[in-house]
């Protein structure tokens, strides 16, 4: 970001400007997705666009931030019942990770298919943070269930190619594998891999 909105109407606008670009690509695609498109959808002259973005790559990495602390913060809402085992909380986890890579449109399939030429590393710095945050809280509270010296390295493990592997999924144009399946298998892989017992709790 050129520079750093400060009075409520510079915010008001960077983020009109963040949620046009979500449009134009849900419309038209990233390839498809223009400055000027952006500033028309979002009400504004293509100059005071510049004034925030140098150009679209720059809006797209603010749009991916944005995104990724929308399900970071979606991802502290899920519920963590005492009576859960390890199983059922990453199952959970993970088909919630599913529901919202196929939500918002198209938008996160676009994203997706496009992963490899946009500014996406800030996006997964974020997600893994905030993953790793919440299983270290976990394990912390179930260190005697599961009493984990590495954790550090596991976690950095199961967050990045958990990521990986969803995101390779949604991004089929086929749907070679049913996503049910895909994640029951990451689920019984990631548990085994922490210690815990695979399988649903019964």
């Amino acid at each position: 970001m050129r520079k750093q909105p400060r009075q409520r109407r510079s915010r008001q606008m960077v983020d009109a400007l963040i949620d046009a670009t979500a449009q134009c690509i849900v419309k038209h695609g990233v390839d498809g997705t223009t400055t000027p498109r952006i500033a028309e959808c979002a009400g504004v002259s293509v100059g005071s666009l510049y004034q925030y973005f140098s150009d679209k790559d720059a809006l797209f990495e603010a749009l991916g931030e944005k995104l990724a602390h929308d399900v970071a913060r979606a991802l502290k809402r899920l519920p963590l019942p005492e009576s859960a085992n390890l199983h059922d909380l990453v199952g959970g986890a993970i088909r919630f990770g599913f529901d919202m890579l196929n939500a918002r449109e198209g938008l996160f399939l676009e994203l997706i298919r496009n992963w490899h030429r946009l500014p996406t590393a800030r996006v997964a710095d974020v997600l893994q943070d905030h993953f790793l945050e919440l299983a270290r809280l976990y394990f912390i509270k179930h260190h005697q269930k599961y009493p984990i010296e590495d954790l550090q390295v596991r976690m950095f493990i199961v967050a990045n190619s958990t990521l990986f592997t969803m995101v390779r999924q949604v991004s089929q144009d086929e749907g070679l594998l049913r996503q049910e399946d895909v994640a029951e298998g990451l689920t019984n892989m990631i548990v085994g891999y922490l210690g815990g017992e695979t399988g649903p709790s019964r």
